[in-house]
């Protein structure tokens, strides 16, 4: 719980920060660990070859020391003084280094140097060389007792002098890390001072090349601050490189061409609504002002023509709230698993009454095309009749007296498919890519066939809503054909 709440206080911390610092952070962050893991390794590398170098040149020098050991052919043991080579160079000073010839037993048999009370140690090294090491070297480290060193660390070999297979005499050579340690200081020095100058410089570097690279971002949030309702023709700019940015910039823009559109149809349709309602409202005060003029008053007469004006008003309302629920999208609907056949039967019911006031007939064929018997569709029951509710009654007020509306249900294995055909005339080529615009009316027989517009839209609306298709089109001869396919379940 604990680290919960430092982990969400961190985080809350950083997303405080804008994106280009946070970026520029996290830029120097992996950059200065991959830097510091790197120079660690290639430091350590480094020290490892010098410290080889170092035991190499160490190892020679014990070589040319034990040459000038005496062993006698009995065993005895001849030490002449050992002397310096001082023609050599090593990572060194020869001058400071402590000789000494160490038996198995312990006994120290000869020494050069100042040891002081520094005691070399020997029974490790003696075991190593008995299991078959050439030589041991050991790093010393605490060598207060060593009078004058010159150095915070001696390097010690013990080497074999004698060829036997468990060799009992050791020379042991203690020498003064001076130069490897001045090596490593300087090399830690550098990377102390230069890894923080090289993150400073990355980050600045970061903090320029992330500007540069969210500039194309400034420009959009301005443009996008400064687009107000009545400007929505302006678009951001986009840039030439093919990446996210790009994207972004074409992804907005064509939201702009959304919502552009979106408040050009919505302009449309509150213009064509205003005038839709005001129609049957002027109507109703001309005949009210008539009947206040008039000395014989046909009052029922003046009652029923305001009633079916009221009814105008009603049936507008109710398409418009209709269409406003299908413009609230998925979340109005109220989905279920429905049949086709049984939202046609009950749409038709509703036509009867039009249809025969104009004696149409209404001739429904079922086929199946399907392995199964019937078919199932997912959505919603109200507004799928009413789609095809407003099919069916468009094809009737389209259609000439005494004529025949076909409806003819397909089912198939993946959709089902509702087509409804007239012998109207027909929809103009010049008005069929308008058919299913709000207040749109598809022939010159406007005048004389009642309606609104919106019809159609709202059918078309529904249709988008439940992932179906509705299309329309003229069939060979008189007349328009509707096609409604949606997908079964």
């Amino acid at each position: 719980m604990f680290l919960k709440k430092i982990h969400k206080k961190i985080y809350n911390f950083f997303s405080s920060f804008s994106i280009r610092l946070r970026l520029s952070l996290i830029f120097v962050a992996i950059f200065g660990v991959t830097t510091i893991l790197f120079n660690t390794f290639v430091f350590k590398m480094m020290i490892d070859n010098l410290q080889q170098d170092f035991d190499d040149a160490l190892f020679n020098y014990a070589v040319d020391v034990s040459e000038g050991v005496e062993i006698g052919v009995k065993g005895d043991l001849n030490f002449p003084p050992l002397r310096l080579d001082h023609g050599k160079i090593l990572p060194f000073p020869l001058g400071t280094a402590l000789i000494q010839v160490r038996h198995s037993s312990g006994a120290v048999l000869a020494r050069v140097g100042n040891f002081g009370e520094f005691n070399p140690p020997y029974k490790k090294d003696f075991e190593r060389i008995w299991g078959g090491e050439e030589a041991t070297y050991r790093t010393i480290e605490h060598i207060s007792n060593i009078p004058s060193a010159e150095a915070d660390s001696y390097r010690l070999i013990s080497f074999p002098l004698d060829n036997a297979a468990k060799p009992q005499l050791l020379l042991q050579i203690a020498v003064p890390m001076t130069l490897l340690e001045t090596q490593i200081s300087k090399r830690l020095t550098l990377l102390e001072f230069g890894i923080p100058i090289v993150l400073l410089i990355a980050t600045f570097g970061g903090l320029f090349l992330s500007a540069r690279a969210l500039a194309p971002l400034k420009r959009m949030i301005d443009i996008t601050q400064n687009i107000k309702a009545s400007e929505l023709s302006a678009r951001v700019p986009v840039p030439n490189a093919k990446d996210e940015i790009q994207k972004l910039a074409l992804t907005l823009n064509a939201m702009l061409d959304r919502i552009q559109q979106a408040f050009q149809s919505q302009e449309r349709f509150v213009a064509d609504a205003s005038h839709q309602l005001l129609t049957p409202l002027t109507i109703m005060r001309q005949e009210l002002e008539l009947l206040q003029k008039t000395e014989k008053r046909d009052v029922d007469l003046f009652i029923r023509s305001s009633l079916q004006e009221v009814d105008n008003l009603a049936n507008i309302v109710q398409e418009m709230l209709l269409l406003a629920r299908a413009d609230a999208g998925i979340g109005a609907l109220n989905l279920q698993e429905l049949s086709m056949d049984e939202l046609i039967f009950d749409a038709l019911s509703r036509c009867e009454k039009i249809a025969n006031a104009k004696s149409i007939k209404l001739k429904l064929n079922i086929i199946n095309e399907s392995n199964e018997d019937r078919k199932m569709v997912l959505g919603d029951n109200d507004l799928l009749e009413n789609l095809i509710f407003n099919i069916v009654e468009n094809a009737i007020k389209y259609s000439p007296n005494n004529e025949v509306v076909s409806i003819t249900l397909t089912y198939k294995n993946e959709t089902s498919e509702l087509m409804v055909e007239d012998n109207g005339p027909g929809i103009p080529d010049d008005q069929l890519p308008f058919i299913f615009e709000r207040f749109s009316r598809g022939s010159n027989m406007e005048a004389r066939v009642k309606g609104f517009g919106l019809g159609l839209a709202i059918a078309q609306k529904i249709a988008i809503l439940h992932n179906a298709k509705l299309s329309a089109e003229n069939h060979l001869g008189n007349g328009a054909r509707f096609i409604f396919e949606i997908k079964n379940i």
